[in-house]
C-alpha cells in the first residue's frame, strides 16, 4: 500500500464514528496514510461534539451505531448548522461477516453506503467523490429556506396530542426554529425564538391577514382589494399595505394588530386536529420574519382548552387526585409567559397545597376549565403535586437555617389576603394606566405619585409583620408589573406609543384610527365637564377637533360645551351648537349622540316639537337606542310639568 503525498491535494478532515475498536483503527490508519486528517469517536454524543467543534469535511459512520436520545447520529448532525450539508458515508461490517445490508441505512440520513470497511480503494474513491460533490454543491440557502432545509429534530402526529409537550421542551431549552404543522395541502408555520412563538404564516389564502380582518369586520372588501393590489404591484408586506391604504396607523397600532393576528392564528394552528408537525432548528429566518412580542406559552393552553375533550386533561391528572397541588417556585417567573386570563389567574391562586386535587376540583364551577388549567400548569411545571399538604407557614424558595431559626410571624388576616389577591389580579391583567389607577390624561407628576403609592401598597416589606405564605410570589409579580407601568408612562415617547396601542385595542367607535392626542384632550374635556368647568371642557374639545377633524363624535362633545359655555346669548350658542351637530350627523348619520344633543338643544331653545321629531326619527332608525328613549321620556316629563304649572 503506497501512502498518498499529502501535498498533492488539500488536506481534508474526516470524522470516523465506529464503536468497534479494530474497525475504527483500520479506518483511521487507512485514511491517515492517504493524507486525511482523521478524528475518531466511539459513540454518538462525542461524535456530535466533534462535528460541531471541528467541522469535518466528511463523516464515516457505522451502520450499527447506537441511537442517541432516540435519534440517529445523522439526524442529529443534520440539525446543526455545522453538519447540515456535510457528506456522511455509512460503513457496514461485511469484513466481519455481519453486514446488515443497504436497507439498514434508510433512516440514517447518509449520502452513501460501503458494505466492507476493508476494501480500501472503494472506500477512498467513495469518500473523495462525496467530498468533491459537497465542494461543488450550491452555496447553502439562507433565511427561512436554510432553516427548513434541515431535517426536523422533533416530529409527531397531531392526533397523539404530543405537540404541547414538545413545545414546552423547546421553551425550556430556549430553542430557535420553525414549527411546521401540515394537514393535506395546508401548511402552517410558527416561528420560535428562544422557545417563544414570534410570528406565523401559512400557504392558505384563508389564513392571510387581509382575510382575517375581513372576517372580523374591520376591513371592507374594497379596502382588501386595495391592499392586495399594493402587495402585488408594489411588493409591499401586508402590514405596509394596510398602512398605505390608511387602515391602520404605523407604529404601535400596527404592531398591536399584527400581534392579535399572529396570536389568533398560532392558537388555530396548534389546535389543528389532524396531520403532522415537525420542528426545524435554526434562527436564520429572523432576518426575514419580524419578531412580535407574544405570550410564550399562552397559545399552547388556549388551543388545547378550546378543542381537546375533557378526558385529554383528566387522564394525565388522574394519578394525582389524592395529591396536594401547589404552585411551584417557578410560578412567579413563568407567569408573564403563561398568558392567563383573569379567571385563570384567580383559579391558579387558589392552588396552595392545602387541598387534594379531588377536593379542589369538587369546589370548581366549571370542571372542564379547571381540568384544562391544572393540566396546563402541571405540563409547564408551574404546579407540583405533593403527598402531604403544604404547611401554611412554609415559603417556597427560602431555606431556614437551624442555627438561626426564623422569627415566627403572625398569619396575614384572611380578609386582607383576599383583598390583596383581588387587587393583584386586577393589576396583573390591566393596562398600565389602570395599574397605577390613572387615565390617559395623567401628567408626569401624577404618574410619579401613583407609582410610589401602588408600589408601596403591594411591597412585601409593607407586610413584614405577617407571614405572606403563598401570596408572596404574587406580590413580587405585582411589583414587576407596577415597575413596567412606571417605566413606560414616565417616558414621553414610550407613553405616546403605549397610548396608541391602548386606543387601538379599546372598544370605542371611531371613524378611523383613534388619534392619541385627540383622545387625551377628549378625556380631559369629559373630566372637566363632570367637575362643572364648562369653559375648560370647551377648550379641550376644540383641541380634540383640531387634532382630528374627521371624527364626528368630537363635534358632539364640542357642540354641547359650546351650548353651555360658548360666546353670546342662549340663541347664539344654540345656533352654533346645532351647526356643529349638523356636521357630525353629516359625517356619520347613524350616530345617536349628536341627534340626542340636538333634541335637547332644540327643547332648550323653545322648540319641543322639533326635539320630539328628532328623537322619534332616531328611534325609527335605531329602535334599541336607550339614550334616545330616556331623553324622550325626560322631555315628556318636563313638558307635562310645565303644562301643570
Amino acid at each position: 500500500m503506497r501512502p498518498m503525498d499529502p501535498s498533492a491535494s488539500p488536506q481534508h478532515t474526516v470524522l470516523v464514528v465506529e464503536p468497534h475498536l479494530p474497525t475504527r483503527e483500520l479506518l483511521t490508519s487507512t485514511l491517515s496514510q492517504h493524507g486525511y486528517r482523521v478524528l475518531a469517536a466511539d459513540e454518538p454524543s462525542r461524535a456530535l461534539e466533534q462535528c460541531i467543534s471541528e467541522r469535518p469535511d466528511a463523516l464515516l459512520v457505522a451502520v450499527d451505531l447506537p441511537r442517541y436520545q432516540g435519534a440517529t447520529l445523522g439526524k442529529l448532525v443534520r440539525a446543526t448548522e455545522a453538519g447540515a450539508r456535510v457528506p456522511i458515508l455509512a460503513i457496514d461490517k461485511a469484513h466481519l461477516g455481519k453486514a446488515k445490508g443497504v436497507g439498514a441505512i434508510l433512516d440514517l440520513m447518509v449520502n452513501g453506503y460501503l458494505a466492507d470497511a476493508s476494501r480500501e480503494q472503494e472506500l477512498l474513491a467513495r469518500l473523495a467523490q462525496l467530498i468533491a460533490a459537497a465542494a461543488q454543491a450550491p452555496k447553502p440557502t439562507r433565511g427561512i429556506a436554510a432553516t427548513l432545509s434541515r431535517a426536523p429534530v422533533l416530529t409527531g402526529e397531531l392526533r397523539a396530542r404530543t405537540l404541547p409537550t414538545h413545545l414546552f421542551s423547546c421553551y425550556r431549552l430556549q430553542r430557535d426554529g420553525v414549527l411546521v404543522i401540515a394537514h393535506r395541502e395546508l401548511a402552517r408555520r410558527v416561528y420560535l425564538l428562544k422557545g417563544a412563538p414570534v410570528n406565523y404564516d401559512s400557504n392558505a389564502r384563508h389564513d392571510s391577514l387581509g382575510v382575517w380582518l375581513l372576517e372580523r369586520g374591520t376591513l371592507t372588501s374594497q379596502a382588501h382589494g386595495e391592499m392586495l393590489g399594493l402587495m402585488r404591484d408594489d411588493a409591499l408586506s401586508p402590514g405596509a399595505a394596510l398602512v398605505a391604504i390608511g387602515a391602520v396607523e404605523p407604529g404601535e397600532p400596527l404592531l398591536a394588530l399584527l400581534r392579535d393576528y399572529a396570536r389568533a392564528k398560532i392558537i388555530e394552528a396548534y389546535a389543528t386536529p389532524q396531520g403532522r408537525y415537525g420542528f426545524h432548528a435554526g434562527a436564520e429566518f429572523s432576518d426575514e420574519i419580524p419578531a412580535l412580542e407574544l405570550a410564550a406559552l399562552g397559545p399552547l393552553y388556549h388551543s388545547a382548552r378550546g378543542t381537546w375533550p375533557v378526558k385529554a386533561f383528566a387522564a394525565p391528572l388522574a394519578p394525582n387526585m389524592s395529591s396536594y397541588p401547589s404552585r411551584s417556585p417557578d410560578f412567579a417567573q413563568l407567569l408573564p409567559s403563561l398568558g392567563l386570563g383573569t379567571g385563570d389567574l384567580k383559579l391558579a391562586l387558589t392552588i396552595n397545597g392545602h387541598q387534594t386535587l379531588r377536593e379542589l376540583l369538587a369546589g370548581c364551577r366549571d370542571l372542564r376549565h379547571s381540568l384544562a388549567l391544572l393540566w396546563y400548569l402541571s405540563l409547564v411545571e408551574a404546579v407540583r403535586f405533593e403527598r402531604q399538604p403544604t404547611r401554611a407557614e412554609a415559603t417556597a424558595g427560602f431555606a431556614i437555617q437551624e442555627s438561626a431559626p426564623a422569627r415566627r410571624r403572625k398569619p396575614l388576616p384572611e380578609e386582607k389576603a383576599n383583598e390583596l389577591r383581588e387587587e393583584a389580579v386586577r393589576i396583573l391583567t390591566a393596562s398600565y394606566f389602570r395599574v397605577l389607577g390613572l387615565d390617559i390624561t395623567a401628567d408626569a407628576e401624577a404618574v410619579e405619585k401613583a407609582f410610589h403609592e401602588v408600589a408601596t401598597r403591594f411591597h412585601p416589606e409593607t407586610y413584614a409583620e405577617f407571614d405572606l405564605g403563598p401570596i408572596e410570589d404574587l406580590l413580587s409579580s405585582v411589583q414587576d408589573r407596577v415597575s413596567a407601568a412606571y417605566r413606560v408612562l414616565s417616558d414621553g415617547e414610550k407613553r405616546k406609543a403605549y397610548v396608541s396601542y391602548v386606543l387601538s385595542r379599546a372598544e370605542v367607535s371611531r371613524a378611523g384610527t383613534p388619534h392619541p392626542g385627540a383622545e387625551i384632550e377628549l378625556k380631559r374635556g369629559e373630566n372637566l365637564m363632570k367637575r362643572g368647568d364648562w369653559r375648560g371642557a370647551l377648550n379641550s374639545f376644540e383641541q380634540a377637533v383640531s387634532l382630528n377633524p374627521r371624527e364626528p363624535e368630537y363635534y358632539s362633545f364640542l357642540a354641547w360645551a359650546t351650548f353651555k359655555a360658548g360666546v353670546g346669548g342662549l340663541a347664539d350658542r344654540g345656533r352654533a351648537a346645532l351647526k356643529l351637530l349638523k356636521k357630525a350627523v353629516a359625517m356619520n348619520p347613524t350616530l345617536e349622540r349628536p341627534q340626542v344633543i340636538r333634541a335637547i338643544v332644540e327643547d332648550e331653545l323653545g322648540d319641543p316639537g322639533g326635539a320630539r321629531r328628532t328623537l322619534l326619527k332616531l328611534l325609527k332608525t335605531n329602535p334599541d337606542s336607550v339614550l334616545a328613549k330616556k331623553t324622550l321620556q325626560g322631555l315628556s316629563k318636563r313638558r307635562g310639568a310645565g303644562e301643570r304649572l
